[in-house]
């Protein structure tokens, strides 16, 4: 994303490095405030635990991405379980704002509207997107749209980073990480892919997308 609010917004936060497992939204109280966030550099993603204890993910967030604003538009006196958290996946660099900033930049800031309506219409989106490719697509078919979507290249090679391990994979997939790592190890077997120390390598991108429509068989 490269609105132009962006490149101003980061003078109304201040600048924090977070690891890797930190929970950003604090369930919004008088007591606590609570904060939005600018994601400068990093990964974040919208999960929740299971019934099983399980972490599902249903969301990721990438650089550039206004995040954990939610709660600040419910307010504090709507009655409401916080089913879902944030959550740091990698080391992250961000720029956090207070719940009066961004009362302020609602009120006063028409460009930040514009752009929080987009950034609220791209997460609906995305999430209605998800959900229905993991009802209608096979594991086979989810697994590599979703390698191809995060692949970026390095040095003339697609690289997926290696924060998406088998079990990352698995939990924004729905499916069981065994699932994962056969359907992985049948890939590498075929020479679609490899794996090394920067993550996995997607080395024939045109063999994977054959996948995406679920017409091929693959026994894994």
């Amino acid at each position: 994303m490269n609105e132009p609010i962006l490149d101003t917004l980061s003078s109304y936060g201040s600048k924090i490095k977070l690891e890797k497992g930190v929970y950003l939204n604090i369930k919004h109280s008088r007591q606590a405030p609570g904060y939005f966030y600018l994601l400068e550099e990093g990964i974040c993603a919208l999960t929740s635990i299971t019934n099983r204890g399980e972490e599902a993910v249903y969301l990721y967030f990438y650089p550039r991405r206004i995040i954990g604003f939610n709660q600040l538009i419910t307010g504090p006196d709507q009655e409401r379980t916080q089913e879902f958290s944030i959550v740091t996946k990698t080391p992250c660099t961000l720029y956090r704002f207070t719940a009066d900033t961004f009362q302020n930049l609602l009120r006063h800031n028409q460009e930040f509207n514009s752009f929080l309506m987009k950034t609220l219409a791209d997460n609906y989106y995305e999430v209605l997107v998800h959900f229905h490719r993991r009802m209608e697509e096979s594991a086979v078919a989810g697994l590599c749209r979703l390698l191809l979507n995060v692949a970026r290249p390095v040095d003339g090679q697609l690289i997926v980073p290696k924060f998406f391990t088998y079990a990352e994979l698995a939990k924004y997939l729905g499916t069981h990480s065994v699932t994962v790592s056969r359907i992985m190890a049948k890939m590498k077997q075929k020479g679609y892919m490899a794996k090394d120390r920067r993550g996995i390598i997607i080395k024939s991108p045109e063999s994977i997308r054959q996948f995406l429509t679920g017409d091929q068989d693959f026994d894994y």
